[in-house]
């Protein structure tokens, strides 16, 4: 039965409740802290898309620690969604007055949600539990209001959603901290159609030198996902002149601060790059974009994990080659990649691969 189950969400995914936005983003890319050096090169390959290095590393280990758990449920999320419920619920069990235990488990449930029409609602129900709990055992984590209040924005009505309530946890979040209020305040506006305050909130921010780069790309990225491709060229574009500084990691609020910055501006040029990937313009820009982004990413020292891979980023670069008629080119990032990550990226890779075939 379980079996069955599996293969009709597979079927249903593009007709199941939108709540995979839950999202491992809301959790800051500081929670963790490296606890030794066979996390830290789990972690990158993590960033190269190797999740099976990951889930044979830590899916027999019988003592796991908040940041293994983790890297496995992050990993297992991109590979099999029923094991990573089961981990986030073993998780749970194994450290249950962690938040961060509960914050993984409500994005495992949330993905679940998203991907079966079926068990939906009961999904979204333990995701919101999850998140509730969080908020409950960690209540000056101004991480867990932002999950919640993304939940809330996500989630209809019949699965929990309340604009009301997401209305309340923005102005909770904005006591707690003024820019994050405002950041909260786009996303609430953003999320009721009301992308004129929305996108007067975020160009404020923007001009803010804390702000600017979450600002950019959080509207960019908006205006990808609403296919208002040259507005988010016009927005994103500014990114584009920003060198990363490199700063020592250490756990201090000056680097924390610093990781955010750089994470915001490398996903702001790779969404650059994925704009030029679908608007088929801008190909040009898209190209040195996307080469910019490999570039730095293999170079910074941030936490890579929540930024998209290396293979990704090659995979966009060679659909734009190819778009520009550089076959060779092409052919030479496409060599880069290893395949295997997941079906549809897969079924790029084959598909480009082809084309460029034609041509070499």
């Amino acid at each position: 039965m379980r079996l069955l189950d599996k293969t009709r969400r597979r079927q249903n995914r593009k007709r199941a409740i939108p709540l995979a936005a839950l999202l491992l983003t809301c959790l800051s890319v500081s929670a963790y802290s490296a606890e030794s050096v066979s996390i830290d090169v789990l972690k990158s390959h993590f960033a190269d898309g190797d999740f099976d290095a990951i889930i044979s590393a830590l899916d027999a280990k019988p003592q796991k620690s908040p940041e293994a758990y983790n890297l496995l449920i992050s990993a297992l999320m991109n590979k099999d969604l029923d094991d990573a419920e089961e981990q986030a619920d073993k998780f749970v069990a194994a450290y249950p007055d962690d938040y961060r235990a509960y914050h993984i488990h409500a994005s495992v449930m949330g993905a679940q949600a998203s991907d079966s029409i079926f068990s939906a609602l009961g999904y979204a129900k333990k995701a919101r539990q999850s998140l509730e709990k969080a908020v409950d055992i960690a209540p000056d984590k101004i991480d867990v209001y932002q999950a919640l209040m993304q939940f809330h924005l996500a989630a209809p009505s019949i699965a929990g959603g309340d604009m009301d309530e997401a209305r309340r946890l923005v102005d909770k979040i904005a006591t707690m901290d003024a820019t994050e209020g405002q950041f909260a305040s786009a996303r609430f506006h953003m999320a009721q159609d009301n992308t004129e305050k929305a996108t007067e909130l975020y160009l404020t921010l923007a001009a803010q030198d804390d702000s600017r780069a979450q600002a950019l790309f959080e509207l960019g990225r908006h205006y990808v996902a609403d296919e208002r491709y040259q507005q988010a060229f016009e927005t994103l574009s500014p990114l584009m002149s920003f060198q990363p500084e490199q700063m020592e990691a250490a756990d201090t609020p000056q680097w924390q601060a610093h990781q955010r910055t750089v994470h915001h501006y490398l996903y702001g040029k790779y969404y650059l790059g994925l704009a030029a990937v679908k608007s088929g313009n801008n190909t040009q820009a898209g190209i040195e974009a996307l080469s910019q982004y490999r570039r730095e990413l293999a170079a910074t020292n941030i936490d890579t994990a929540n930024l998209p891979s290396h293979d990704w980023a090659a995979l966009r670069l060679a659909e734009l080659l190819i778009n520009n008629k550089q076959y060779e080119d092409a052919q030479t990032t496409l060599n880069t990649i290893e395949p295997g990550q997941d079906d549809r990226f897969n079924s790029i890779f084959k598909g480009l691969k082809k084309k460029v075939k034609k041509h070499v």
